[in-house]
């Protein structure tokens, strides 16, 4: 499991021991670790079992890593832990899951030629899945890259995939990451066969594919609805709150806004869930829905599960809204003629275009990538056109040099802006509905 030799638990070990974890805070996350195992226990007459003093102890471990940073990042160094610590530091719904004993082992492990591929544990529920997973071998893993990666069932992708790396060992021939699934249905879970999908290249573009199958055994919970229908009006601007829906992995909000608006929100950068004792669950950092797109219509953005809590009070806060006047939230060009057709004159934005198949696009830090998705002449998402994208910074400016295959692409191209530094005035803030 860990693939440290003696010299390196030794130095792993005298780490652990040198390092000062607050008493005081430690000391509450011990009290209340235990109360918490008893109150699940105790219908149970021998609450101090081997299962249960390994459950605190697995309690411990997680209130450790909350309170101690110098705790969490020395467990990360053994691999097989550096992903779950990195996800329970930055995502208290990952922490109340591990507590709450919901995520599952696998452990199942594949061998293809020099490639060795553990599938670590899995966590699901009706709005996504999460799964952890290692790659090992012999070899140097920094210069080879994933191709292509899937869970399906039966032959059927399961959910969207959004991939992105978690931790990395610093042992160059382990590879740490997690994979997650989303999707904008409810998904199913009559069937809970699964196959895990990976391929990967290496530096002389030799292909190694991965079929892993598994099957999950844990029932999965069902999420809480909450029905808001509140109506909000922040700087002018109409949105409506629908719904409020609660997952193990994840909090989804759902809102629309006005079509009569005269401004398009962009980006709800700063959004989270309060309960009565002033404990928040903020936005997800790496979660596509953290930070949404929004057109008119019905949008969902997520952020962090209090699912194993039973909160009296849940307030919605959401401010630093991004917004652009309609009509001022876009940009045209057309490559053919090397030309910018229209920028808004408002923004403080410089374009160019170098070549019939490049674009230099100029703006202020404070966002994200700017551009949410391209169209052709004809209304055609032509966004996967995008071959590559190289960033400069010359503060308080960033230079985005975009390259495109537009080689059977109508011009001219719209840009539509995914993200900019300009704020509605005001914020929202309202009480949820809980359900007796």
């Amino acid at each position: 499991m860990t693939n440290l030799n003696e010299q390196d638990w030794q130095k792993l070990t005298e780490e652990l021991v040198a390092i000062e974890i607050p008493k005081e805070a430690l000391q509450q996350a011990r009290i209340k670790a235990v109360e918490q195992h008893r109150l699940s226990k105790k219908r149970k007459r021998r609450l101090y079992s081997v299962a249960s003093v390994a459950a605190i102890m697995l309690l411990l471990f997680v209130a450790s890593i909350r309170v101690s940073p110098v705790f969490a990042q020395t467990m990360a160094k053994i691999p097989g832990f550096d992903s779950i610590v990195l996800m329970i530091g930055f995502d208290k719904g990952i922490s109340d899951i591990v507590e709450n004993n919901y995520y599952e082992e696998v452990g199942i492990k594949v061998t293809e030629g020099d490639y060795t591929l553990t599938l670590q544990g899995v966590v699901a529920d009706h709005s996504g899945m999460t799964i952890f997973y290692k790659l090992e071998s012999p070899f140097d893993l920094s210069d080879w890259r994933i191709t292509s990666v899937e869970v399906s069932q039966r032959g059927i992708p399961f959910g969207v995939i959004n991939s992105y790396i978690s931790s990395q060992s610093g042992d160059r021939n382990i590879h740490e990451d997690k994979i997650e699934i989303t999707s904008t249905d409810e998904l199913s879970y009559d069937n809970k066969k699964f196959e895990f999908n990976l391929s990967l290249t290496d530096v002389a573009e030799a292909e190694t594919k991965f079929a892993v199958p598994f099957t999950l055994t844990k029932p999965i919970e069902q999420p809480k609805v909450y029905e808001v229908n509140q109506t909000v009006v922040v700087d002018g601007q109409t949105i409506d709150i629908k719904q409020l829906k609660i997952s193990p992995l994840r909090a989804e909000i759902r809102l629309a806004t006005d079509e009569q608006n005269t401004m398009r929100l962009l980006k709800f950068t700063s959004m989270r869930l309060i309960d009565e004792n002033g404990e928040e669950w903020g936005q997800l950092r790496n979660d596509s829905g953290g930070v949404s797109n929004l057109e008119d219509g019905d949008v969902s953005l997520f952020l962090q599960s209090n699912y194993f809590r039973q909160p009296k009070k849940l307030t919605l806060q959401i401010d630093k809204i991004q917004a652009l006047p309609k009509g001022s939230d876009y940009i045209e060009v057309d490559f053919e003629q090397k030309k910018v057709l229209y920028a808004p004159s408002e923004l403080d934005i410089t374009v160019q275009v170098p070549s019939d198949n490049t674009m230099e696009f100029t703006y202020p830090s404070g966002g994200w990538f700017p551009f949410s998705n391209i169209v052709d002449q004809e209304g055609n998402d032509i966004s996967n056109n995008l071959i590559a994208t190289q960033f400069s910074r010359d503060s308080p400016y960033i230079t985005a040099v975009s390259t495109f295959d537009f080689e059977k692409v109508e011009n001219p191209i719209r840009f539509h802006i995914n993200s900019y530094p300009l704020y509605l005035d005001g914020k929202v803030e309202i009480d949820i509905p809980l359900n007796d």
